[in-house]
């Protein structure tokens, strides 16, 4: 009986200190041969479930996303409205013409044992022209102690950003 007991606080104070942290990690690198930034974006997989669906309907469902699933829309969405890139591009000149936000398509859905997943994404990026304004605000509607970091990657040199609930908002220089 001791034992039993002792096994259920031990999972009740494994399951309390559980979550001390709230992440979000990506990497995303600009391809200038495909024209197009891609990468990947890491969450604790039941955070972002709980972000995209907070009533719950998406718990354990992330595990089996289909290709043309509802939870793939879902996921794309999300992206689209908390990974924002905006910059100056240049649609039919070689000098800044139209100001362009990617738009993120997910070309890949990993979960791990560790209970992260990872979606690997990518976005059309006419030529670009920084500064890129980022803004990665991913899972802070829900988790007022998110800390995200994003890894940019240009011409084999690499800038890392960190973004908080006060600061979800920020501008990468890129130099050619």
């Amino acid at each position: 009986m001791r034992r039993l007991l002792f096994l259920i606080l031990l999972s009740f104070s494994h399951w309390a200190s559980a979550h001390e942290f709230y992440f979000a990690y990506a990497e995303i690198e600009l391809n200038e041969l495909k024209h197009q930034f891609e990468g990947t974006v890491i969450f604790s997989t039941h955070d972002l479930e709980k972000a995209v669906e907070p009533s719950g309907a998406l718990i354990g469902k992330l595990e089996q996303v289909q290709e043309n699933g509802p939870e793939l829309a879902l996921l794309t969405n999300y992206l689209n409205k908390h990974l924002l890139f905006h910059y100056g591009c240049a649609l039919d000149s070689n000098a800044i013409d139209a100001f362009c936000t990617a738009s993120w398509t997910i070309e890949g859905i990993v979960t791990q044992l560790n209970g992260t997943i990872e979606i690997y994404v990518s976005a059309a990026a006419h030529a670009v022209y920084g500064p890129i304004h980022i803004q990665f605000d991913a899972l802070m509607e829900r988790f007022n102690e998110e800390q995200n970091k994003l890894t940019f990657i240009y011409r084999n040199h690499k800038q890392t950003l960190q973004f908080t609930p006060q600061l979800k908002q920020q501008y990468l220089l890129i130099t050619p």
